[in-house]
């Protein structure tokens, strides 16, 4: 079950890494780290959802790749006292599901994991104490910004591409703010915030889901149907996430 890939063991740990890398202790950071996936990498061994596997993996990626980071750090600026040794880092090989999921998107499955991670992030802690949805479209900006109006502000425009990319800390902590607001992010296939808040204006009719989600989910079901970007939804109700591809539910977590 979902439950036993995300457990709380390995998310408590992805946070101490979190932390340690945001106070400047990239070696802790990294042991962390390396915890968390091996966490997440024993979960996969017992889940029998290729589909949940594939995005395990994904996930995996991401955090494989934060420690190829910390790991550049640690050579070009070592810490004086630090005697930490560098062991190189098992990648895991994407599963097959995801490979398709991806297929014809142009977004990368670091991106495509960087966003789901976020996603994860906000199901589990929601904001201020409360639990939020959220939605996001991940590349085919051009064709979704076409589509689509703002609802608000976007609290993205006029700011430098280097503090729009989602590998940034600070620009996740803003799409974690920033998730309370309606509408759904849009991010391009390279992992750049595009906007917040962005009012999908397709009609929703050309899509049939299952009766009980929102017009959220109608939304960014639709507006995939008509453009190669992906989609991931959080639901507000339950913090189940839903990826969508082609107008389709490709894959639902359940945290």
């Amino acid at each position: 079950m979902w439950r036993n890939v995300l457990s709380d063991e390995g998310q408590r740990i992805v946070k101490k890494a979190e932390r340690a890398q945001g106070a400047g202790d990239y070696g802790l950071a990294r042991e962390f780290y390396l915890r968390a996936i091996s966490k997440f990498r024993e979960a996969s061994e017992i889940s029998e959802d290729f589909k949940e596997i594939g995005i395990l993996r994904t996930l995996i990626s991401y955090y494989n790749d934060r420690v190829s980071m910390l790991e550049e750090e640690l050579v070009n600026c070592p810490s004086p006292d630090s005697h930490l040794e560098l062991k190189p880092v098992e990648k895991e090989t994407p599963a097959s599901d995801v490979k398709e999921l991806l297929q014809g998107s142009g977004v990368t499955e670091t991106v495509f994991g960087t966003v789901l991670a976020i996603a994860i992030e906000i199901s589990r802690e929601g904001r201020e104490g409360h639990t939020i949805g959220t939605g996001f479209l991940v590349g085919d900006t051009a064709n979704i910004m076409a589509k689509s109006r703002q609802l608000v502000f976007n609290p993205f425009e006029g700011h430098s591409r280097e503090r729009r990319v989602i590998a940034d800390p600070e620009t996740r902590d803003n799409i974690k703010e920033f998730a309370q607001l309606d509408g759904v992010f849009v991010i391009a296939a390279d992992g750049v915030v595009e906007a917040a808040g962005r009012y999908i204006t397709i009609d929703t009719g050309i899509v049939k889901l299952q009766r009980g989600l929102g017009t959220r989910h109608s939304s960014v079901a639709a507006i995939t149907s008509v453009t190669r970007a992906l989609g991931i939804v959080v639901s507000q109700s339950g913090g189940v996430i839903r990826i969508f591809k082609e107008g389709m539910i490709f894959a639902t977590i359940k945290p």
